[in-house]
């Protein structure tokens, strides 16, 4: 009867106990569940609507930093040089190019097929074969969603070490979001470099997209291939950031643009005509007061 009742008593415990158990193991089960929702969106690509919402933040937060060259002709030029190439791309993906008014040498692909080339690189351009490699190589990182995979492969490492994360699933973020966002993708575009395979690949497509639109495939590399020999480590400072060294870019787009030999156009003259800066006025002796 006493053993009867020994039992009777430890099975009892057992099922008090089981509650709290279980509890715990649910606290444990549900915080997995939380997490591993937020790695799947972390990894989803964003949706057209998300990413015409953030490459419209961070287009505007670029501008806000350097300014624009308010030259409504060249605009346009460098508009209908741009969307030639954005034509051989396969992704469909609304593009729009604009001149950021700084002598830095640069160009820079926003999510969304926002596209900005800076007024220094223009004016060191001698072809329109030239201004279409380039764009056609910006647009390329567009087509691959490489600067979007980069700042999403930050986040899961955010995730790893447990720090804030931003979560907005399919969503459009809200305000407050897209800024952050905006300036997240503007300091990524501005000072990290694209992975070896992302700039791989976006020199390959590029050339491609240039060569499909009937430029000349090596315009990108006769820029490049110029800029090294006139190395302006002011100027060149974000280039240099944010690209493999000149020497090594002008090596791979040689070899990636070779089998397209001299086919293709490259409209000097047409450049020319359409992308010409006046002369900085003289300052006058003396000083400003004079």
């Amino acid at each position: 009867m006493k053993r009867a009742r020994k039992v009777l008593i430890a099975m009892l415990s057992m099922a008090l106990a089981a509650p709290a158990a279980h509890a715990q193991f649910g606290g444990w089960v549900n915080k997995g569940v939380t997490k591993a929702k937020k790695v799947q969106e972390a990894n989803a690509p964003w949706t057209p609507e998300q990413e015409k919402a953030i490459g419209q933040a961070s287009a505007a937060k670029m501008i806000s930093a350097f300014g624009l060259y308010e030259n409504p002709a060249m605009v346009n030029y460098v508009n209908l040089v741009g969307n030639a190439a954005a034509r051989q791309a396969p992704r469909d993906v609304p593009y729009h190019f604009a001149i950021l008014d700084t002598e830095i040498i640069n160009a820079f692909a926003l999510p969304g097929g926002y596209i900005f080339i800076t007024r220094g690189a223009l004016a060191n351009m001698k072809s329109e074969a030239e201004l279409a490699g380039t764009l056609a190589h910006e647009v390329a990182h567009v087509d691959g969603r490489h600067l979007e995979k980069q700042v999403r492969a930050k986040k899961n490492k955010q995730l790893a070490t447990e720090t804030a994360f931003e979560e907005f699933g399919s969503r459009v973020p809200g305000p407050a979001e897209l800024m952050n966002l905006a300036k997240d993708i503007v300091t990524e575009a501005l000072t990290t470099s694209y992975s070896p395979a992302s700039e791989s690949e976006a020199d390959k497509k590029g050339t491609e997209f240039a060569a499909y639109a009937g430029y000349r495939a090596a315009g990108l590399r006769d820029f490049l291939e110029m800029l090294a020999k006139a190395d302006d480590a002011r100027r060149l400072g974000l280039w240099q950031k944010t690209h493999p060294p000149l020497s090594q870019r002008v090596a791979t787009l040689t070899a990636i643009s070779a089998p397209y030999g001299d086919a293709g156009q490259t409209l000097e003259e047409r450049f020319q005509h359409n992308v010409h800066f006046a002369p900085e006025p003289a300052s006058k002796p003396g000083g400003s007061g004079q």
